[in-house]
Formats: structure tokens, sequence, C-alpha cells
């Protein structure tokens, strides 16, 4: 969600559990308290599924390469307005994310930054070996993004109105923070 401010806010993961408020830069936000051991294992499959990795979906362990997924797939429909992975059904959806590419960026928002199209794709990879290996590899190509946008050095394609560009555009920068945050 984004604040009137234009604060970006993560309201909900699916996995997490609130324990006590926390004063930040941003205002008083929830912290989380880390269990002891993980919340889930092998062969339980517990998520949102449209952002499901495809070892979650198979019930596989997951790690920081599954949360990229999950990432890249937020990402996608911040810019795209559109979920990267849809069925008519759960079992549908899950299918889609194990053997099915996301429709690419470019055609849906025709403006979009050509690197902002690669590192969602890099994301979204099923491979997770062929994906970021860690989210400090993601923040370091979405700061290098950020710093092309803020230099003026991004040539947009003509296509879309002004407005839809910047709404991909500030989404993608607004996740920044939220990548910077996880490192």
């Amino acid at each position: 969600m984004v604040t009137e401010e234009g604060v970006v806010k993560v309201l909900d993961f699916g996995l997490a559990k609130l324990a006590e408020p926390a004063t930040g830069e941003f205002g008083e936000t929830a912290t989380v308290r880390a269990s002891e051991g993980p919340n889930t294992e092998e062969g339980t499959v517990v998520a949102t599924t449209f952002y499901m990795s495809p070892q979650q979906a198979e019930g596989q362990k997951v790690g920081a390469r599954s949360d990229i997924f999950s990432f890249g797939s937020v990402l996608y429909e911040m810019v795209t307005g559109r979920r990267a992975f849809h069925g008519d059904s759960k079992v549908s959806t899950l299918s889609a994310i194990l053997k099915e590419d996301p429709q690419p960026v470019s055609e849906l928002v025709t403006d979009a930054p050509h690197d902002l199209e690669k590192i969602i794709a890099r994301c979204l990879r099923k491979d997770p070996d062929r994906r970021f290996q860690t989210m400090a590899d993601l923040k370091i190509a979405m700061a290098e993004l950020k710093e092309e946008s803020d230099s003026g050095k991004l040539a947009a394609t003509p296509g879309l109105p002004r407005g839809r560009r910047s709404a991909a555009v500030w989404s993608s920068l607004g996740l920044l923070v939220l990548a910077s945050a996880a490192v």
C-alpha cells in the first residue's frame, strides 16, 4: 500500500506474526518476532498462491531466492497492474507458476524501462540458481536503476501516457526501499 505521503508499506506477507509496535523513520510500524525454528517445513505449502515461488508451490525447501521470486511477483504487479501468474483456480495458478512465464512487462507498460523489465524477469526465473542470489544483489540492481532514473538517463519509449510511466517507475523505486530494509 502507498500512503497519502507516498510511503510504501507492506501490510501482509501471510506468515508474519505481530509482536509489538516500533517507531522508525516512517512512523510507528509493527515488528515481527522471529520464532525459534521455521514455521514451515519441506512438503508444507503455506502462502498466498499468487506470490508463491515454484519451490514453494511444490512444497520444497524455501529460502532467500524463493523470497526474491515472490518479491518479483509483487514488483511485476505494481508495475503492470496485473498479477504475474493467474488462473481460474488455485491449482491453475500454481500450474502457471510452475510452467508459464508471465507476459513481458513491455507488452503491458510500453514505456517501462528495459532494465526494470530485466530485473523483474530475473526475479521470476523458475530456476532459483538463475535468479538474483541475494536481496543485496537485487538492491544493487534497483539502486542502479534509480540512479539512472534520477539522472534522466532512462530512455522512455513513446507509448502509455506519462502518468502510467511515472506510476511504474515510482512503484519500483518504492520497492527499492523494501529491498534495502531486507538486506
